[in-house]
C-alpha cells in the first residue's frame, strides 16, 4: 500500500482494515462481556461476513424464483448520455465497494476511468486499477449526496458492465426519484397555485416507475430521459415539489384493485386521446379520452395553439432523413389528411411526391410517426402533436395545430388549471383517469 498526500485513491487490505477498526480477540471478548452484563446486547458488525452475504444472496434468489412481489423501495435509473460512462469526475469524497466490501476512499477531485475488461469491469483511479463485475459509489459525508460531472445524486452510484458499454446506473430511493422528476417535468407556479397538480403528478410519476420496475430490465429500471421519466437527481429538486412527494409518500394510482397503467403529457388542446390510438394494443377504459371542460382547462398552455410552415422541398428532406425516399430529385405534389381519431388528432397522412421523370409515389404516415418524422419546422424538435389542420398553398405546407405531447393520460397544463381552480390531485387524477382510486405501492 502507498500513501502521499496528493493520493486521493487508497486500496485497502481488509484483513488490515478490519483489524484497525476492531480491537485484538480478548480485548473485544472482555468488553462484550461487560457490554452484556449491563445491556444484554450483542456488538455490532462493521461489515457483513461471507455467511450473511450468501443468505442474502440466497433469500433474494428464491424471492425472484418464486415470482414474489419485488420490494419498490430502490429505484435503478440509467445515468448513460447525462453522465459520461469513461469518465467520473469525482467532487464530494466517496467509499468505491466491489459489491459490497470498501475497497478504496476516493477524494474530491479525482477521477475515475472506466474500461470494459472481458465482461467485467476495470477502473482505474489515480494509478490505482480495480477489477470487478460491479462496483458501486457512496458517500463518506453525513449528507449522503454524491457529486459526479457537476451534478448531484442521492443513493449510490452503480458502475457495471452491459453489452458492449459500461453503465452508470444511479440506485436511489423511490421517494427522492420522485423529488428528481417531479420539478422537471411540471412547473412549479407561484407560491402553491400548483401544488395539487404536482401531488396529482407526484402519484404518476411513481406509478410509472413501479410498472417500469416490474417490467423487469436486467441492468436498470428507467431512463433518465424522454425514453422514460426526466429525472435530475438531486439537483432537481425544490421544496415545493419535495413536499408534494412527501405528502403522497407511497401513493399510486389503482383500478380495480391492479396497478393502473400511466401516461401523461403537457397539453392536451382540448381532448385527450385514448392509449388505444398511440400505446396500448387494447383499450382501457379510464385512458379512453375525456373532454378537458367545455373550455379546455389547458388553454393556459404556451403550446395550447401553435403552427409550422414548411417549404415543399423540406417535406422532401425530413422524407429522405428516415429513408422513406431515395437520394433522388422529387417534387411534392400534394399532402393531405387522410383519416383522424374521435379526439380530431390526425391517424393519416398523405404525401405524393413526383420524381424527375415524372414518376409519382404516394406515401402514408401514420400516428406518432408524423410526429417524428415532420417534426417541426426548425427540426428540433418532434412536431408539438397531431391534433392540426393543413394547408398546402404553392409550395408551402402551414399546419396549424393545438396541444404539446401525444395526448394520452393527465394533462399537465390542465392539471395545473385545475389546481388554480381549487380541485385537489384526487379529484384531478379522477377526471383524467375516470374510475381509478388511490392505493398503496407496497399493498
Amino acid at each position: 500500500m502507498s500513501r502521499s498526500n496528493s493520493v486521493s485513491s487508497t486500496k485497502i487490505n481488509i484483513n488490515s482494515f478490519l483489524n484497525y477498526l476492531i480491537p485484538s480477540k480478548s480485548l473485544l471478548f472482555f468488553l462484550c462481556i461487560i457490554i452484556l452484563s449491563f445491556l444484554s446486547c450483542s456488538p455490532a458488525k462493521r461489515f457483513p461476513d461471507s455467511e450473511e452475504k450468501i443468505d442474502k444472496g440466497e433469500k433474494l434468489e428464491k424471492e425472484e424464483l418464486s415470482g414474489t412481489e419485488s420490494n419498490f423501495s430502490e429505484v435503478r435509473v440509467q445515468l448513460n448520455g447525462l453522465i459520461p460512462s469513461e469518465s467520473l469526475l469525482i467532487e464530494s469524497p466517496v467509499y468505491l465497494l466491489n459489491q459490497e466490501i470498501k475497497i478504496a476512499f476516493v477524494k474530491t477531485g479525482n477521477t475515475i476511468n472506466c474500461y470494459q475488461k472481458n465482461g467485467n469491469v476495470s477502473l482505474m483511479i489515480n494509478g490505482e486499477t480495480f477489477d470487478g463485475e460491479k462496483f458501486f459509489l457512496i458517500s463518506s459525508g453525513t449528507e449522503e449526496i454524491i457529486k459526479i460531472n457537476g451534478k448531484r445524486y442521492r443513493g449510490k452510484i452503480q458502475i457495471s458492465s452491459s453489452a458492449h458499454s459500461i453503465d452508470i446506473i444511479n440506485v436511489v430511493n423511490m421517494e427522492d426519484y420522485v423529488k428528481g422528476v417531479l420539478a422537471k417535468e411540471m412547473p412549479l407556479g407561484k407560491n402553491e397555485e400548483n401544488f395539487e397538480a404536482l401531488k396529482a403528478l407526484a402519484i404518476c410519476i411513481r406509478t410509472y416507475a413501479v410498472k417500469k420496475m416490474k417490467d423487469g430490465k436486467i441492468y436498470f429500471d428507467l431512463y433518465a430521459d424522454t425514453r422514460d421519466q426526466v429525472y435530475g437527481g438531486a439537483d432537481a429538486e425544490n421544496p415545493l415539489s419535495n413536499k408534494a412527494v412527501e405528502e403522497t409518500k407511497s401513493m399510486i394510482l389503482k383500478y380495480n384493485g391492479s396497478q393502473a397503467i400511466i401516461f401523461y403529457h403537457s397539453t392536451c388542446g382540448g381532448k385527450t386521446e385514448s392509449s388505444q390510438n398511440v400505446f396500448t394494443k387494447e383499450s382501457v377504459s379510464y385512458l379512453a379520452g375525456v373532454e378537458d371542460g367545455s373550455e379546455p382547462y389547458c388553454k393556459i398552455s404556451s403550446r395550447y395553439e401553435w403552427t409550422e410552415s414548411y417549404s415543399g422541398e423540406l417535406i422532401i428532406d425530413r422524407l429522405k432523413s428516415y429513408s422513406i425516399l431515395s437520394n433522388e430529385k422529387y417534387v411534392l405534389e400534394d399532402i393531405s389528411i387522410l383519416s383522424r381519431f374521435d379526439s380530431g388528432r390526425v391517424n393519416e397522412i398523405e404525401i405524393i411526391v413526383a420524381s424527375e421523370n415524372g414518376e409519382k409515389k404516394s406515401i402514408i404516415i401514420k400516428g406518432n410517426e408524423i410526429r417524428n418524422i415532420i417534426r417541426t419546422a426548425d427540426g428540433k424538435n418532434i412536431l408539438w402533436s397531431t391534433l392540426f389542420d393543413l394547408t398546402l398553398n404553392s409550395n408551402n405546407v402551414k399546419l396549424t395545430g393545438k396541444g404539446y405531447g401525444h395526448g394520452v393520460g393527465l394533462c399537465q397544463w390542465g392539471a395545473i388549471a385545475l389546481s388554480r381552480k381549487g380541485w385537489n390531485y384526487e379529484e384531478i387524477l379522477n377526471h383524467y383517469y375516470p374510475g381509478t382510486e388511490i392505493g398503496n405501492l407496497n399493498d
